[in-house]
């Protein structure tokens, strides 16, 4: 395992609650994050002035996009009869050169509302749609030449019915096959479905994306409230030579600076306790 000093990691704020990263950005740096990490679907509902402005915006703040989330709005099917690779491929090319000029370089895909399985419909047609989409996204990605990576998210059961476990993700991608095609490791999602950590030393190289929050309340991280397993979390992250950012997925509190502040506390002693 490389020492924690070492280790090449970046703290953000994910689009989550009322955390509106895009909009709160620089009180998110100001509080000592790294990066922000954006709704894609919101971002892509953007009048075009309105989206140019705020691109405009963050980088002349120097702000780092790490990653987006939120990819896909509900319309956009990925799954069952209403799939429509015409519509889909639009939106990707859309919605993905926003977050190229952005700078994301992951993008996280959870989308519950997008690619759970309707009822009555085939789960095993469901993933090879699911197969299907994610080598649609490789291609709009390699065609637009876009300096990116989508994370299949596991979401635990409470969201979705499909891809729960990081162990389902990981089948999904290996059979994907695609470079542009990665991982992403939730820390929350992991506690929601007690799925064991350790399954990510069996991704080396697939993690593009992490997330994390205290499952007590889906909240920031702060000191001196033990969170069952993040320890673990970050050994196994450090384990499979992860390099790349870490962003907090969870509910604001009162105060945003002082979630962001304890968060930063918090997750850099963790890190430093690594062996």
């Amino acid at each position: 395992m490389p020492p924690a000093t070492s280790l090449p990691w970046t703290f953000g704020v994910s689009d989550f609650s009322t955390s509106e990263p895009l909009h709160n950005a620089e009180t998110i740096i100001a509080a000592g994050m790294d990066f922000i990490e954006p709704g894609l679907a919101k971002v892509a509902a953007m009048p075009e002035d309105e989206f140019l402005a705020a691109a405009d915006r963050i980088k002349a703040g120097g702000i780092r996009v790490q990653s987006v989330n939120w990819f896909l709005p509900p319309s956009v099917k990925v799954t069952g009869p209403e799939v429509d690779e015409a519509k889909s491929r639009e939106f990707l090319t859309s919605a993905l050169g926003r977050a190229q000029r952005l700078g994301a370089k992951a993008v996280v895909f959870g989308s519950p509302g997008s690619r759970s399985v309707p009822a009555g419909f085939s789960t095993a047609i469901a993933r090879q749609q699911m197969i299907a989409f994610c080598r649609l996204c490789a291609e709009v990605i390699r065609e637009n030449r876009y300096d990116m990576k989508i994370a299949v998210e596991p979401v635990n059961h409470h969201e979705t019915n499909f891809i729960n476990t990081f162990a389902e993700a990981l089948k999904i991608v290996r059979e994907v096959d695609r470079a542009e095609i990665g991982l992403a490791a939730d820390f929350y999602h992991f506690s929601m479905e007690h799925e064991a950590t350790d399954i990510m030393l069996e991704a080396p190289g697939l993690i593009c994306a992490v997330q994390l929050a205290n499952p007590a309340r889906r909240s920031f991280p702060k000191p001196g409230t033990e969170v069952p397993g993040l320890r673990q979390f970050f050994e196994h992250l450090a384990a499979v030579c992860y390099q790349g950012g870490l962003s907090v997925e969870a509910n604001v509190g009162d105060d945003l600076i002082a979630d962001c502040r304890n968060a930063v506390t918090c997750l850099s002693a963790l890190r430093l306790q690594l062996p």
